[in-house]
Formats: C-alpha cells, structure tokens, sequence
C-alpha cells in the first residue's frame, strides 16, 4: 500500500519554477551591476576626454596662442565639446585659470606673521599681498592667465547627472557627481 501525502507536502517538493524564483532574485542585483558599471564608463570616458582637452589646450594657452577671437577658456570647451559629441552640455563646463610666480607655490597660502602663534591668519596680523587682492588669502594665486614665466593652473569641472537612482544615492551629492580635472603649465616667453 502506496503512503498518502499531503497536497503541502507535494507542493513543497515540486520543483517547477526554480529556476524562475533564482532569477528573480538574482536579476536586481545584475541589473544594478551592470547599469553601475555602464555609469561608471561614461563618467571615466568624460573625465579622459576632459583631461586630454585641458592638457592640449593648456599647452596652447603656455605659449600665447588665441585664435582669432576665441579665449582660451572657450579653447578648452570647443576641445572638449569636439570630443564628447553629446555626452556633456558645454553650459555647464566650467573652466578657471589661476597663476603663480614659481611652481612652489601652487596652493600655498600668502605669507603672515603669526603674531599670536595659533597656526592661522587672523585678522589684524600682517600678511604679504602677493596676488594683490588687497586681503589675506588661503591660496596666494591671481585669477587668469599670467604673462611669460607664470606658472597657470587650469581647472575644467563638470556636474555628471547620475542616472541610476540606487547609485546616485551612494555617489555625489544629490545625484550629481562633479567630474573634475587640472593641468599645470608653464608660460613660454611670448
């Protein structure tokens, strides 16, 4: 006489649909994957074509060139915009140039007489204007090009909108990831 089970029982130990079961549980966490690796190599396809525009259009700015009336922060975002195609809008590029008098002094503060030895610059203390702004500052470089000899920092920056919800919570600030690149020349005597 052949046991009688209970319809749960056969149930339970039916396997129909396993496999549908495992790939609902596996799809989502593909899916972010592979959408998270698609962001990621258009956010480091931008940044490569951002810096090799800031590095080619810095070392035309080293030596004086401008095209006819192009500046060469607009030199930067036609280069970039030439090479991105669609990807980025170019409004919101943003491109800014300081410069120093020797390499040595790329982000360093102007200098001051710490009167009251805490470390920092406080107000009434005596500091050397080397940019000329007429206030102490963090960073003594002067906004712009520099003439021959001056060492310019060109900055290009660029808010990355993230597409991926899940992503854009864990990168960014606000779904927006700021791509961000440098490049740092020397002016020829021109």
């Amino acid at each position: 006489m052949q046991k009688q089970t209970h319809p749960l029982q056969q149930l339970w130990r039916r396997d129909d649909g396993v496999t549908a079961l495992e790939f609902a549980i596996v799809a989502p966490v593909f899916m972010l994957l592979l959408f998270g690796i698609v962001e990621f190599a258009l956010i480091m396809m931008v940044y490569n074509v951002m810096e090799g525009a800031t590095a080619s259009s810095s070392r035309l700015g080293k030596t004086g060139y401008t095209a006819a009336g192009v500046t060469r922060q607009q030199t930067i975002i036609n280069v970039i915009t030439d090479r991105a195609g669609s990807l980025i809008n170019p409004a919101q590029l943003v491109v800014t140039s300081k410069f120093y008098k020797q390499f040595d002094q790329i982000n360093d503060p102007e200098p001051y007489t710490d009167s009251n030895g805490n470390g920092t610059w406080n107000a009434g203390e005596t500091y050397n204007d080397i940019n000329g702004n007429g206030q102490w500052d963090p960073d003594m470089a002067a906004s712009g090009y520099g003439s021959a000899g001056d060492i310019v920092v060109y900055e290009v920056s660029y808010p990355w909108q993230i597409s991926v919800p899940i992503i854009s919570s864990l990168v960014g600030t606000n779904g927006v990831y700021t791509i961000t690149t440098h490049a740092v020349v020397k002016n020829e005597p021109y």
